[in-house]
Parts: C-alpha cells; sequence; structure tokens
C-alpha cells in the first residue's frame, strides 16, 4: 500500500482518465497552480501521467475592448440612420464614419458624396450583419474562425497560446491510501506506533532559510509606487508590456535602423527561446520594412526582426500602446525594468528602471514636450532640471534631460523628443503627433535621495534601510513645495 497526502488522493481519485487540471482544481476548490507541486512530486513516483497540449485563443485588446462597450464603427453608423417611406438615410458627417464606411463597403454599401442612402431591406441587412459582429466581438468563443480573423486585422483581437496541462492517474485507488504529512512527530506518536501512518516528510538541509523581514518598507519600491501616482495624477493612463521582446518592438518599430550599433551583441541581451512569442501584425512589419528600406536604403530583414531580446527601453511597450490605437488624443505611460550589457558600477547597471511616456494628438510641439517634462519633473519634486539638444533615430526635434544631484552635480537621467513621421506613419498615426520620453528612474531616485551608488538602491542592509527610508520619508513630506527651473 502507497501512502499519499490526502490532496494528492483527492487528484488520484478525479483522474482516473486523462482530464485537465483545471477542471480536477476547479473541483477541488484550488488554483491550478497550487496543485502543480502535488502533480510533479506525484509524477516523478510514478503516481500520475502528466501530457501538455498548446491550446490557440483569442482575447480583446485595448481598442477591443472599448468598441464591445461603445461599438464598432459601422454598427453606431447604422443606428443613426433615419428610415422613412421604404428608405434609409445615412449622415456621414460624423466621426470615424469613414472608418465605417470601409468595412460597410465589404458588403456592398456606396455612399454618394456625404452621405449613404439605402432601401429599407438593405439597410436591416446591413444592420443585422453590424449587429452580429458586434455581438460576436462581445462572445469571442462562439465566433467563427473567419470573423475573428477579421478582428485581427482589425487590431480588435489577440491571438495568444495556451498551454493546457492533463493529468491521468497511473495507478488504481486500490494501490494508494490517504496519510497525514507530517515534518514532526511526538513521543506519543512513536509510542502508540501512529507514526507509521503518517508520510514523514525529510528536511532538506541544503534549502536557505528565510531572510530576516525588513525593519522598514523598501524605500525605492515606495519610491516605483509614488511615481505611478504622479503619472496617473497627470492625467496619464499606465500600459504594460513584456521584458522578453522582439527585436521589431524594441528597435525596427522606432526606425532604428537593423546594422545600428546600439543593436551589436555589446550593447543588447540577445535570448535563446524556443517558447511562445507574439508576432507583430504582418501588415505593419510589411509597412515598416518598407520605410527602413526606403530611408535607410537597405535590405530590411523580417527574421532579424522577430529574434528575442531582453528589452533594452520601456519605449518598446509605449510604441505597441501607440501601434494598437493608433490617431486620437491620449496620454499613456509605462514603468518597468529594462537590460543593457553595462558594467555595474557606481552610475551603471545592467538591470535598471524606466519610466516612458508618449502625448497623442493633433497640433502639438516640441515647446508642449519641454513644458509636459517641466510638469512631471516638478510633480516629482526635482527643482532643477536642464535640457541639451541630442540625437536619437527615432525622434526630432530631441534633448538630453539633466538634474543636480547634491553630490555628483549635473546627471543624465533621461532622453525626450517627438516621434519622427518615419516611426508614426507606419503605425496608421498621420493626423496626430506624438510627444515621447523616457527617464531612468534609479537615477531620479539617486537624484531626490541624495545618493550617489546605484547599487545602494537595492540595499539589504538593515541599516541603510532605515536610513533611506527616513530620506524617503522627508522627501514625500517636501514634495510639491517648490517649483521646478528648466534651460535650453
Amino acid at each position: 500500500m502507497i501512502l499519499v497526502p490526502s490532496l494528492v488522493y483527492e487528484i488520484l481519485k478525479r483522474a482516473q482518465i486523462l482530464r485537465p487540471l483545471d477542471d480536477i482544481a476547479r473541483e477541488l476548490g484550488q488554483q491550478p497552480e497550487s496543485l502543480m507541486r502535488y502533480i510533479e512530486e506525484g509524477r516523478a513516483k510514478g503516481l500520475f501521467h502528466v501530457e501538455r497540449k498548446t491550446a490557440e485563443r483569442y482575447e480583446l485588446t485595448e481598442e477591443g475592448r472599448r468598441r464591445a462597450a461603445e461599438g464598432l464603427p459601422e454598427y453606431k453608423l447604422l443606428k443613426s440612420a433615419t428610415c422613412s417611406g421604404g428608405a434609409c438615410v445615412v449622415d456621414l458627417n460624423q466621426p470615424e464614419a469613414d472608418i465605417a464606411l470601409a468595412n460597410l463597403a465589404k458588403l456592398g454599401a456606396r455612399p454618394k458624396g456625404r452621405v449613404l442612402e439605402l432601401d429599407e431591406e438593405t439597410y436591416r441587412k446591413l444592420l443585422a450583419a453590424a449587429e452580429e459582429k458586434q455581438r460576436l466581438l462581445q462572445s469571442l468563443d462562439v465566433a467563427p474562425r473567419e470573423v475573428l480573423q477579421e478582428f485581427l486585422k482589425r487590431r480588435l483581437v489577440r491571438r495568444v497560446e495556451r498551454t493546457i496541462i492533463y493529468v491521468k492517474a497511473a495507478v488504481s485507488l486500490a494501490e494508494v491510501q490517504p496519510a497525514e504529512v507530517k515534518t514532526a512527530i511526538t513521543s506519543e506518536d512513536i509510542a502508540t506506533g501512529r507514526w507509521r501512518s503518517y508520510i514523514l516528510k525529510p528536511f532538506d538541509l541544503s534549502a536557505e532559510p528565510p531572510e530576516y523581514p525588513a525593519p522598514v518598507p523598501h524605500f525605492f519600491n515606495e519610491f516605483l509606487d509614488y511615481v505611478r501616482e504622479v503619472m496617473v495624477g497627470l492625467g496619464f493612463e499606465e500600459v504594460r508590456g513584456p521584458v522578453l521582446e522582439v527585436e521589431f518592438w524594441n528597435f525596427d518599430a522606432l526606425f532604428q535602423a537593423q546594422d545600428h550599433p546600439a543593436r551589436e551583441v555589446h550593447d543588447t541581451f540577445y535570448v535563446q527561446w524556443d517558447g511562445h512569442l507574439e508576432r507583430p501584425p504582418e501588415d505593419l512589419m510589411k509597412a515598416v520594412g518598407r520605410v527602413h528600406e526606403e530611408k535607410w536604403g537597405y535590405r530590411w530583414d523580417p527574421k532579424k526582426a522577430l529574434n528575442p531580446v531582453l528589452r533594452t527601453q520601456t519605449t518598446a511597450t509605449t510604441i505597441r500602446a501607440l501601434a494598437e490605437r493608433g490617431d486620437g488624443e491620449y496620454k499613456v505611460f509605462t514603468i518597468g525594468r529594462v537590460f543593457r550589457p553595462e558594467k555595474l558600477d557606481p552610475k551603471h547597471s545592467m538591470e535598471f528602471h524606466q519610466l516612458d511616456g508618449i502625448v497623442v494628438g493633433p497640433g502639438l510641439t516640441f515647446k508642449h514636450l519641454l513644458g509636459q517634462l517641466e510638469q512631471i519633473a516638478k510633480a516629482l519634486g526635482m527643482t532643477k532640471v536642464k535640457f541639451r539638444p541630442a540625437y536619437f533615430p527615432f525622434t526630432s526635434p530631441s534633448v538630453e534631460v539633466y538634474a543636480e544631484h547634491p553630490k555628483l552635480g549635473w546627471v543624465e537621467f533621461g532622453g525626450a523628443g517627438v516621434f519622427r513621421p518615419e516611426v508614426t506613419e507606419p503605425l496608421g498615426v498621420k493626423r496626430s503627433r506624438v510627444l515621447a520620453w523616457g527617464w531612468g528612474l534609479d537615477r531620479i531616485a539617486m537624484i531626490l535621495l541624495g545618493i550617489d551608488d546605484i547599487r545602494e538602491l537595492f540595499t539589504k542592509d538593515p541599516d541603510k534601510l532605515k536610513e533611506y527610508y527616513s530620506r524617503w520619508v522627508r522627501y514625500r513630506r517636501t514634495t510639491g513645495t517648490t517649483g521646478s527651473k528648466y534651460t535650453y
């Protein structure tokens, strides 16, 4: 008889045939992740057969969620029609009418000037088709593949792959017996012989003991959360993206030539990765490739654009948001880790944090950019900020941003500029201009808290944690009491 933990016995009882782990977890009121340790231990002991299968599904993008809630352009356009006497008239002088017509044209709708006239029967058919498409956008699980492909081209959905784990018992229930797991036994357990019915869990003497809890909250985590609060307070929406990126989003979509020195191995961490990576839309890759070949004068390689890298800049995330949302008026930001093969010293690290942001809208200028940067600096409490002209492949005009450190003097902590048309136009942004910046939050924390070694931001020394947390508390008390001044 094999003694097994009670939870393992319950899993075996439900896995007499091959079943998805998700279903078993649901029946047991557990999360699948919490059962995986028992499954893997059981598999190693010959109790379970485990299979992994990849399933494809579709999920709404941010644009798709907005359209599901507000309505597709063609649906809203048709709902605005006025019908009488067997005819329906749609006024095309309304927002997104052109987008709606482009989708209705596939169904045979042809406008006359700025008016779309339809007989009532045709109108009812078009409206029914639009209503069905709207319903399917809200119920992707029942949407046919051709509709999903259309949604994919319109960037309303994204394709994702998920690994589903299937489990089957490798032993019969007659061969196993549930038992209590014990890490310690008492003298009574020994005297009565109860210990024979226990599963005695061995001690792993190689395991690291738990670390002593920090005496105070970690000041740098508090600082990152505060920056997030500041940006939201200034009207920005947070977006997030993966740390493991393809070169396309990290470089190509930013008009950085494939032979640019920054893309060499001494400036970028390239990754050997056999797992899934989301492929950029084909039409977007072709548009970006055409701009590279036309402007840089070389043969653009789509295979290189799909190489996995650890992102070197969080602009890879904001450029994703720009590609997804396109033209309009909005402000987004992201905070995340980035990686570069730097030599670790007081001012540099191979892993650090960036604040990246974009402001999108018609008529924006370089002057607006400087004003926006000053507003963020002021909100964070930086009293002296200086801009210097700079060059970046993806912005023009561009600046480097400096602030005065109490010990190190003027320290560069970021770059900014107006995205070039070569960046925005392939993404479908043609009416708006885009202000963009990337700031090193580690250096900003050093400036604001008077820390002169970047490695101290990750200290575990209890005394230093107390000291820096005290500086953080004092900083928060004084934040916002003075404005910032900048020079150009």
